[in-house]
């Protein structure tokens, strides 16, 4: 069985859409999406996507939990911000460097 029918303790058929993303031998990835987006929300939303792009959704749901819970107000958008702030940070150091050459 899969993770995520273990977690929600019925029986995992053999065409499961958890079952390739969220594997038996890491329930707490299963767990911490489903604390967030909910076990159905999550199955409509791979179901709807193509097979080759379900992976990397599954990726994203499971980080995009693993912020949520980490920073329940802001979630990934805080580390968004905060990497955006970073960079023009940087490219104001570079502009006064260029300055400082010329």
């Amino acid at each position: 069985r899969c993770a995520a029918c273990k977690y929600l303790r019925r029986r995992c058929p053999s065409d499961c859409i958890f079952s390739p993303y969220f594997p038996s031998n890491n329930p707490r990835r299963f767990a911490c999406v489903h604390r967030i987006h909910g076990a159905s929300n999550v199955a409509k939303m791979l179901q709807q996507l193509p097979a080759h792009l379900r992976a990397e959704a599954a990726n994203s749901l499971y980080y995009e939990a693993q912020c949520r819970t980490q920073d329940p107000v802001y979630g990934c958008v805080g580390i968004l911000s905060l990497l955006h702030q970073q960079i023009h940070s940087v490219e104001s150091q570079l502009a006064k460097t260029r300055a400082e050459i010329a």
